[in-house]
């Protein structure tokens, strides 16, 4: 008898939550608007993806949001933040922006929004709205409005630049400002 209670009260029990289970629609996850007409076929959320070439990472990229499409290399970023390493493994400079765009084929990234560049051997800040880069060509350069400010306060503005990767041959086209010491 004692069982036959206890197995009696637990099908009661299930019984009343499958009810309750029934009752009322359910919600389901939505999506909003404004990423729904985005039209990406996957959203990740945190994002993180290396770079690298013949086995050596080159560097890390990271999105707090990324938009894939199934017929596509490209990926589109939101609050993205990307890192170089030199062969040593060494921080070489890290770019943030608002947003972005990387081709997974060619690694090629486009930065926009607020980007900035810190190169960390000098400690050099460049900022422009549009940054973009390509690894086959060693390059990084901006064909926007261009500051670019030195650890010792020295400013110069540019209608755009381009430099290598080791930040050897940076160029600001139409400087204006000053140049260590030499002012434009």
């Amino acid at each position: 008898m004692r069982f036959r209670a206890n197995v009696l009260g637990s099908l009661i029990a299930c019984g009343v939550i499958a009810a309750a289970a029934c009752e009322g629609p359910t919600e389901s996850a939505t999506v909003a608007a404004d990423l729904e007409a985005i039209g990406a076929d996957q959203m990740v959320m945190e994002m993180v993806s290396f770079l690298s070439a013949s086995g050596v990472r080159e560097g890390r990229i990271e999105a707090d949001t990324a938009f894939l499409y199934n017929d596509s290399a490209l990926v589109a970023m939101r609050g993205m933040n990307l890192v170089f390493y030199d062969e040593q493994g060494r921080l070489r400079a890290t770019i943030t922006s608002q947003a972005g765009r990387l081709n997974e084929n060619t690694d090629q990234m486009v930065a926009t929004g607020n980007v900035v560049l810190i190169v960390h051997a000098d400690g050099r800040r460049i900022e422009t709205e549009e940054l973009n880069y390509d690894p086959g060509r060693d390059r990084l350069w901006s064909d926007s409005a261009t500051v670019q400010r030195m650890p010792d306060g020295t400013v110069t503005r540019g209608s755009a630049f381009e430099s290598d990767l080791d930040f050897r041959n940076v160029r600001i086209t139409n400087p204006r400002g000053s140049l260590s010491g030499i002012r434009f």
